[in-house]
């Protein structure tokens, strides 16, 4: 999904803001949302399960812009799939919902100081991060490598194999390289694969753009919506899998909230189980342009979807 260029004052003005209050609106209950133009009201069983202590909101940190699952549009009002998915469960169950907009790395933490309710920033599910979180996953992923349109050079994973690749601080792109791509490399007596962590997802495809580094590894759908901007218009490409369209190490992701949780963990997952029975999750990913990111049935601490196509062992 396309995003423009807004004035540094724009984007500071909409990274400061907390946005989505649950404002009332006319003829509606003021925990309804009205999500691409449709009023999402509360299912009665969902809501049931709330726990009494949200005091009727829920607190969402974030960590926009990263497209298209949460990004500030020309109006520097945040949108996004995993903002409106967010703004249907809450609906759903009842409440209202704020985002705080924060650093990638710093999502766990907000949850584990009692700073927000769940992490809505588009992570994926790990085992790793399952030590500390309940996912409620509604996605499936894979990673693809984002590379520069002219280099012919990179065709597959082990193309990687002496040459630099970007990726964000708190990822799971960089583990899994040094994990399961490294030692390919070594296997094949070629040179290792140069990682350098990046802050943001916007410095670290500025470092593919600008040639400071060969490719980046990252998510399918993060590289498609960079190679389909007006703005990077024929400048990269995507390299996947043969055997696995969506990528490399496929996985699933959603919303996290810390173990301890489990009220609100089930609350969510039923939230999505009835969005989904009614076609919204498909509508809103639909509208931005990813229809199959979608998995098939709503699940919880579940990482790694059957028939793991994108797996290189």
């Amino acid at each position: 999904m396309p995003i423009k260029k807004k004035t540094l004052a724009a984007l500071a003005a909409a990274l400061a803001i907390t946005a989505y209050g649950g404002a009332a609106f006319a003829g509606a209950n003021e925990t309804d949302q009205v999500v691409l133009g449709k009023t999402i009201t509360k299912d009665a069983a969902a809501a049931a399960l709330v726990p009494a202590k949200l005091n009727g909101t829920i607190r969402a940190v974030i960590s926009a812009p990263d497209s298209p699952w949460m990004f500030f549009d020309d109006k520097s009002q945040l949108t996004g799939i995993e903002i409106d998915v967010a703004r249907t469960v809450a609906a759903k169950l009842g409440v209202k919902i704020t985002f705080d907009n924060i650093k990638f790395e710093g999502t766990i933490p907000s949850l584990q100081a009692g700073k927000a309710d769940i992490i809505a920033a588009g992570m994926g599910d790990s085992e790793k991060r399952e030590q500390i979180l309940n996912f409620i996953n509604y996605t499936t992923l894979g990673l693809v490598i984002l590379a520069r349109e002219n280099d012919k050079s990179i065709n597959g994973i082990l193309d990687l194999c002496g040459k630099s690749v970007s990726r964000i601080n708190g990822d799971v792109f960089g583990p899994w390289v040094e994990e399961k791509v490294q030692p390919k490399c070594e296997k094949a007596g070629k040179s290792k694969i140069e990682v350098r962590t990046f802050p943001d997802t916007s410095a670290a495809l500025l470092a593919v753009k600008s040639g400071s580094v060969d490719a980046e590894i990252t998510g399918l759908v993060a590289a498609t919506s960079v190679v389909t901007s007006k703005e990077n218009s024929g400048q990269f490409r995507i390299i996947r899998p043969q055997n696995s369209p969506r990528g490399w190490k496929l996985a699933n992701g959603g919303f996290g909230v810390l173990k301890s949780q489990t009220e609100l963990t089930k609350a969510i997952e039923a939230a999505l189980k009835a969005a989904k029975a009614e076609g919204l999750l498909h509508a809103i990913a639909d509208h931005y342009g990813y229809p199959d990111v979608i998995i098939d049935d709503v699940v919880v601490n579940k990482p790694v979807p059957d028939g793991n196509l994108g797996g290189i062992d």
